[in-house]
């Protein structure tokens, strides 16, 4: 009920997470205007909240890249109400995330397979770079009980720093931090901590640009960390760089 008084004019500015196609706006504020709330009164999990729901407002196809050193490895990104689409190719390989009902479902369509993503298999890298499949799908968005910790500055940006802890104990978080532009509602930085509190993952976005009519956050840079020396191992960039042809099957054809 909260995030639906937002959909007349979310549709309109958008605001979302990497995983959304990185997408900018003025979402916080509505919250504050239809749901009649100060930005003070907004918890943590009303946040996340809005974060999700953002990203099923939009249609639209996107090119980008994942890119660590010489490898780049090219995709499309797929936004739909109903769902987030990854689309790779050499081999094929499809990671779709469905939003439906607010509710976490992850599937992997490669080599005659067809099935959800085991979560044995959440931490895996993809494709040789730092981005796992818990980073690709956000997954930490829609675990509960985050709270807010704390308020910082993140390139003159205020924002507040949401912690949320890891139900379930599948991929490699124990524990995320995010910190959310006040704002934006947009990720402005992410840090991801193994179960014994050390830093392994830090995701920052780097710099955005407007293709076509939408603020998009087009390059954002996911770094990896050894948990015993802090030092960086190694670093891959999530980069969108334009919009893709975007053709939709009638639903009368689907069935």
């Amino acid at each position: 009920m909260f995030a639906s008084r937002l959909l007349p004019r979310l549709r309109r500015i958008l605001f979302s997470s990497f995983v959304a196609g990185m997408i900018l706006s003025c979402g916080i504020a509505i919250a504050q205007e239809k749901a009649e709330k100060t930005l003070e009164q907004l918890s943590a999990d009303e946040v996340l909240r809005l974060v999700r729901y953002s990203y099923t407002l939009y249609d639209r196809d996107f090119v980008g890249r994942l890119r660590k050193d010489k490898l780049e490895v090219p995709f499309t990104l797929s936004l739909q109400p109903q769902y987030i689409r990854f689309k790779f190719d050499n081999p094929p390989q499809i990671i779709h995330l469905n939003t439906t009902n607010d509710q976490f479902f992850l599937k992997e369509v490669s080599a005659g397979k067809d099935g959800p993503v085991e979560p044995s298999r959440y931490g895996e890298t993809i494709r040789g770079t730092d981005v796992s499949y818990d980073d690709l799908s956000m997954r930490f968005l829609y675990w509960p009980n985050a709270r807010i910790i704390g308020e910082e500055k993140v390139k003159t940006r205020e924002c507040w720093i949401v912690e949320i802890r890891n139900p379930d104990g599948h991929g490699q978080y124990g524990t995320v931090r995010v910190w959310v532009d006040k704002g934006s509602g947009g990720m402005m930085t992410m840090v991801g901590y193994d179960n014994q509190g050390n830093a392994i993952r830090v995701f920052e976005v780097l710099h955005g640009k407007k293709i076509e009519d939408i603020w998009m956050v087009d390059q954002m840079r996911v770094e990896t960390f050894d948990p015993k020396t802090r030092k960086r191992i190694s670093h891959t960039y999530i980069e969108i760089l334009d919009t893709a042809p975007t053709i939709r099957v009638p639903e009368e054809k689907k069935k």
